[in-house]
C-alpha cells in the first residue's frame, strides 16, 4: 500500500506553504530519510524527508502551488504500484466544518462566510476554486450535507467555459497575491470575473472586498474616489439601485453586480524595474502593517552607559570561548530585558478586549535581517530564546549563538519562531544609533538598540544641573534604547520603568 507523503507540524497559525522544489520527480526511486521535497511559509524553509522508501507514485502540489498544512503532498510505494483515483481527495484537509470535528476558528470564520452566500465548501475547496477561477454557485457539492469538495471543483472545471487554468511554475508572474486568493475563497469570488480583460496580479484584497459587499447589498458597490466608476453606473447615476433578491433565489439567477475597477497596473519607466515581492518580503509588510495600525505605537529613548559591560565582557570573553561559546553583546541585552520584565510584568504581555495577560515565562526574540539580494531587499526572521529566564549568561549566549548560526544556515523550525512573548531588535550592529522598532504582535514592546560608540559625557561632583567647578568632560561607550510599546498596555511612567530596570541592570553589571 501506498505511503502518505505529509507536512511536519508547522506551527501555530500557519494554514498553507507553498511548495519550493520538489527534488525528485514521479518515478524516482528514494530512500527513507531521503530529502525530496522543499516547503516554504512565511518565514521559514522546510525540507521534508521522504517517510519510507520506494519509488515517488505520485505529486498532488506542483512547484510554486499553495498547499494546505494538512494536505497530502504525494505518495510513495512500489514500483507499478498504483494510486487509487479517490486519493487526491485525501489532499484535502480534515473537513473542519462537519459537526463531528472539532472546529478551529479559522475554520468556523471561513464557514460561516461561505455559508452566508449560500454556498458550503472546504477550505481546500474554495482555494482551489479562486485559483481556477470557478464559481462555486454552479457547483454541485457530493460532500457530507451537499458540501463541496476539491474534486467538484475539479470535476467542475472540466465542463465550466471559461475556467481559468492553474497557473504552471515559470507562469506565475499573472498570477494573484496570496492574501488576494484567500480573500477571494472566503468571500467566493471569481478572481477572472472581476478582473476582466486587467493580469490577476493587478487585483488587490480592497477589489476582492468591494466586489463581495456589491454582491451582498445587491447592487454596484460605491466607489471611493480614489476609484473610477463603471461605466454603467456612470451612466445612469441618478437610478435606484435594483432591490436584493430574495433569498429563496438560487444564486446562479441573482444579478452579477459590476465590481470596482483594479488600479492599472504598475508599469515602470525607462530606467525602472519591477521586483516582485518574495513570500517572505510580503509577509513582513503584511505583519509590520497590522502591528502598526493595530496597536497605538509610543516609542521612549534612553541613554545608557555601556563600560560595566564592556568591563566584564573583556574580563569574561576566553572563559567563554574556552566553552564554545562567543560572548556577544547581545546576550547582555536579553539578559537586562529579562530583568526589565521582572520589575515590570505588563511589559511580558498580551493585550485581548476582556483583559491584559501577563505572561509568567520569558520568550525573547531576536529580530534578526537576513541577507540582501541583488537589489538591497531582504529578509527579517525572530527566532525566538525560550525561558530565557531560566538561563544564566552563559546559557543565553550559547542560545544566541546557536540560532544566529541556524537562521544564517537556513535552518531554523517553525517553533524556533514560535511563543515569543518580547522581542529585542540589536539594529546597531549595522551602525544605527537609533530607530523606531515596530511591536511584534501579540506582544505589547520590542525594546530597539542602537550602536555602542564613543561618546561626550558630562560628569558631575555637584548639583545635577547647576554648574559647578567639579564639572568635567570625559568619553564613555554610550548606547541608545529605542523601546516602542503598545500604549493600550503600557502608559509613560510604566515604559519608562521598564527601561529604567534594563539601564540599572546594564550599568551595574558586575557591581
Amino acid at each position: 500500500m501506498a505511503t502518505e507523503i505529509r507536512l511536519p507540524d508547522a506551527g501555530e497559525g500557519i494554514e498553507d506553504v507553498t511548495v519550493s522544489r520538489w527534488r525528485v520527480a514521479v518515478g524516482d526511486a528514494v530512500n527513507a530519510g531521503d530529502v525530496i521535497l522543499e516547503v516554504a511559509t512565511d518565514k521559514v524553509d522546510t525540507e521534508i524527508q521522504a517517510p519510507a522508501s520506494g519509488v515517488l507514485l505520485k505529486i498532488n502540489f506542483r512547484n510554486g502551488e499553495i498547499a494546505p498544512v494538512s494536505a497530502v503532498m504525494g505518495y510513495i510505494g512500489e514500483a507499478g504500484e498504483s494510486v487509487d483515483e479517490t486519493a487526491p481527495a485525501a489532499a484535502a484537509p480534515v473537513d473542519k466544518s462537519a459537526p463531528t470535528q472539532p472546529a478551529a476558528e479559522s475554520a468556523t470564520t471561513e464557514s460561516k462566510a461561505t455559508e452566508s452566500a449560500g454556498v458550503k465548501a472546504s477550505p481546500v475547496a474554495k482555494r482551489v476554486a479562486a485559483e481556477k477561477g470557478v464559481d462555486l454557485a454552479g457547483v454541485a457539492g457530493t460532500g457530507p450535507g451537499g458540501q463541496i469538495t476539491k474534486q467538484d471543483v475539479l470535476a467542475a472545471t472540466e465542463t465550466t467555459p471559461g475556467a481559468a487554468p492553474t497557473a504552471l511554475p515559470g507562469d506565475l508572474a499573472d498570477e494573484s497575491s496570496l492574501p488576494v486568493r484567500r480573500a477571494a475563497a472566503e468571500h467566493n469570488i471569481n478572481l477572472r470575473e472581476i478582473a476582466g480583460d486587467r493580469p490577476l496580479s493587478t487585483l488587490t484584497v480592497y477589489d476582492v472586498l468591494s466586489a463581495a459587499a456589491s454582491r451582498a447589498a445587491g447592487k454596484t458597490v460605491r466607489v471611493e474616489p480614489a476609484f473610477v466608476r463603471s461605466e454603467a453606473a456612470a451612466a445612469a447615476p441618478t437610478q435606484p439601485a435594483a432591490p436584493p433578491p430574495p433569498v429563496s433565489t438560487p444564486a446562479p439567477a441573482a444579478p452579477k453586480p459590476a465590481a470596482a475597477p483594479a488600479p492599472a497596473p504598475t508599469q515602470p519607466k525607462p530606467g525602472e524595474e519591477l521586483v516582485k515581492l518574495s513570500r517572505m518580503r510580503a509577509a513582513v509588510a503584511r505583519n509590520t502593517v497590522q502591528s502598526l495600525f493595530s496597536a497605538p505605537h509610543v516609542t521612549t529613548m534612553w541613554d545608557v552607559d555601556m563600560s560595566a559591560v564592556l568591563q566584564h565582557r573583556a574580563a569574561h570573553k576566553k572563559e567563554f570561548a574556552a566553552a564554545g561559546v562567543n560572548l556577544t553583546i547581545t546576550a547582555y541585552f536579553i539578559e537586562a530585558i529579562v530583568a526589565g520584565l521582572k520589575a515590570v510584568p505588563a511589559a511580558n504581555a498580551t493585550w485581548t478586549d476582556e483583559g491584559v495577560v501577563i505572561k509568567r515565562y520569558y520568550n525573547i526574540g531576536m529580530a534578526t535581517a537576513l541577507p540582501m539580494d541583488q537589489y538591497g531587499i531582504g529578509g527579517l526572521i525572530v527566532p525566538v530564546i525560550k525561558n530565557a529566564g531560566d538561563l544564566n549568561l552563559m546559557g543565553i549566549a550559547r542560545a544566541v549563538n546557536e540560532l544566529a548560526d541556524r537562521a544564517r544556515k537556513n535552518e531554523l523550525k517553525q517553533e524556533d519562531l514560535a511563543e515569543g512573548t518580547f522581542t529585542l531588535s540589536n539594529y546597531g550592529t549595522s551602525g544605527s544609533r537609533f530607530q523606531t522598532p515596530i511591536i511584534v504582535q501579540p506582544q505589547v514592546g520590542i525594546l530597539g538598540v542602537g550602536a555602542v560608540e564613543k561618546r561626550a559625557v558630562v560628569v558631575s561632583n555637584g548639583h545635577p544641573l547647576e554648574p559647578n567647578l567639579g564639572d568635567y568632560l570625559t568619553f564613555k561607550p554610550m548606547t541608545t534604547l529605542g523601546f516602542s510599546y503598545d500604549h493600550r498596555v503600557l502608559d509613560g511612567a510604566t515604559a519608562d520603568a521598564f527601561c529604567a530596570a534594563v539601564k540599572k541592570h546594564l550599568e551595574g553589571y558586575g557591581v
